[in-house]
């Protein structure tokens, strides 16, 4: 029987499926893409129509850190882009340029379908280096990505390394996977302390956010130093 360490967020049969698949115990990255290529073509009807937050929450926090005339020169690294909602979310608040980051094909071709990225990368992030300059980003976002078999927190090292100095990093997660799971709970908030006792970045916001119905979030912001 497949287990997972998630709340539902909805009563709903579509959604609770699309979690349980996604977020199964034990997937190979292999495995993990496979079963987003299996969700892809209904992955926004199903998040949307059951009130998915998480990439609204995210654009409206990078729209408070810049004037609105120079969010349509800044460019972003959508890390975990998916079938591109985040991208979606913040071109509505006047952000213009994005290349996606996604090791799932089927979502990253979604998104592709939609016009919204300037750039399509089929690649996770982890431990190792992208092939990718560093400091090339602006903004770099990571929105409903940490999770089981997801993003692990190391992978901080490398998304300090592709933003500019001064550029902003935004997370937002499930509080409880940041807090309860064994990947997380004494690993990311830590590293994230002691990322910024290394002078590497500095915080402007965690706090709570809205995620997805009764599933709370966790917003994440830090500008690179």
């Amino acid at each position: 029987m497949t287990t997972f360490r998630h709340t539902i967020p909805v009563e709903d049969q579509d959604a609770a499926k699309l979690v349980g698949k996604v977020l199964a115990e034990g997937l190979s990255q292999k495995e993990l893409n496979a079963a987003y290529d299996d969700v892809c073509k209904d992955y926004d009807k199903v998040v949307l129509s059951n009130g998915y937050m998480a990439p609204n929450s995210a654009a409206l926090a990078v729209a408070k850190i810049y004037p609105e005339a120079e969010r349509a020169q800044k460019i972003t690294l959508d890390i975990g882009a998916g079938t591109g909602l985040l991208a979606e979310e913040m071109r509505k608040v006047g952000f213009k340029i994005f290349d996606a980051l996604e090791p799932s094909q089927g979502m990253l071709d979604v998104a592709k379908e939609k016009g919204l990225y300037r750039n399509y990368i089929c690649e996770a992030i982890g431990k190792e280096q992208l092939n990718l300059p560093a400091a090339s980003y602006d903004i770099i976002t990571v929105v409903g990505s940490h999770g089981v078999n997801h993003i692990e927190s190391e992978a901080l090292y490398e998304i300090i390394r592709l933003t500019k100095p001064g550029g902003i990093v935004c997370i937002v997660a499930r509080m409880e996977s940041l807090t309860n799971l064994e990947e997380y709970k004494d690993t990311f908030f830590p590293l994230c302390d002691q990322l910024e006792k290394e002078g590497r970045w500095q915080k402007i916001d965690s706090s709570s956010c809205p995620y997805w119905q009764k599933v709370e979030g966790a917003q994440v912001l830090y500008k690179v130093c």
